[in-house]
C-alpha cells in the first residue's frame, strides 16, 4: 500500500525494477536482467492502469524503508534493495529479510551502502548481497550477517566494504547460474525470449 512508503520519495524516472525483477504471471512474462517492453524512458509504464500484480504490490527498499538513505536510489546509486521473505524453522512461517543487489563494481561506492548494510545486520535482520548474472540467469545469493559481523561490531565501515568487495568477486567468480524457467513457459512449452 503506497501509504506505507517514505514520504518524498517517488519512482520519478527510475525503472531499476522493470529491468533486475522476473516477472511471471499470464498477462506478463519477463526474465531477470531484460528491461520490460512496457518500461519507458521517461520511468513511466506503458500499462501503469494495467499492469501485473507483481508489478502493483512491488516496491523497492528505498521507497518502503526509511533507514535506506535517501543516497540508494537504484538508478543513482546501482544498489537495489528488496524486502524478501525467509523461510523459518517452524513450517509455514516466515521472516522478513533484506537483499542488496549490486548492479554493477561502482555500486560498492554508493552513499549510505555500508550503513543500510550495517544496520539491517546489526539489528539482525537477514542479509543477503544479490550478485546479478547474466540476463536471464539466476544470481547469486550470499548471506552476509556472519560474514560482516566483526566489522559491524567494531564499527568497521573499510573492513565492511572491503569484505563486500570480496563476497561479490567471489560470488561472480564461482557462480553457476541456470537459465531461469517462467512457469507459464514451462506449462505451455514455450521457449525463453531475450526481449
Amino acid at each position: 500500500m503506497e501509504t506505507n512508503l517514505v514520504a518524498g520519495r517517488s519512482c520519478g524516472t527510475c525503472n531499476v525494477c522493470c529491468v533486475v525483477t522476473t516477472i511471471d504471471e499470464p498477462a506478463l512474462q519477463k526474465l531477470p536482467g531484460y528491461r520490460c517492453h512496457n518500461a519507458q524512458p521517461s520511468g513511466a509504464c506503458a500499462i501503469y492502469a494495467t499492469r501485473p500484480h507483481t508489478c502493483q504490490a512491488f516496491f523497492c527498499g528505498w521507497r518502503a524503508l526509511k533507514w535506506i538513505g535517501e543516497g540508494l536510489r537504484p538508478d543513482v546509486s546501482g544498489v537495489f534493495v528488496r524486502l524478501v521473505k525467509e523461510a523459518t524453522l517452524v513450517q509455514g512461517f516466515e521472516r522478513p529479510a533484506v537483499a542488496f543487489t549490486l548492479l554493477d563494481d561502482a555500486s560498492l561506492l554508493a552513499p549510505g551502502l555500508a550503513e543500510a548494510i550495517a544496520a539491517a545486520v546489526h539489528a539482525d535482520v537477514s542479509t543477503y548481497l544479490i550478485v546479478p548474472s547474466a540476463p536471464g540467469y539466476t544470481s547469486s545469493r550470499v548471506h552476509l550477517n556472519e560474514a560482516l559481523g566483526d566489522a559491524v561490531r567494531q564499527r568497521d565501515k573499510a573492513a565492511l566494504l572491503r569484505t563486500l568487495g570480496e563476497l561479490r568477486a567471489e560470488a561472480k567468480a564461482t557462480a553457476a547460474p541456470r537459465p531461469v524457467i517462467l512457469a507459464s513457459h514451462a506449462d505451455s512449452g514455450a521457449g525463453q525470449s531475450g526481449g
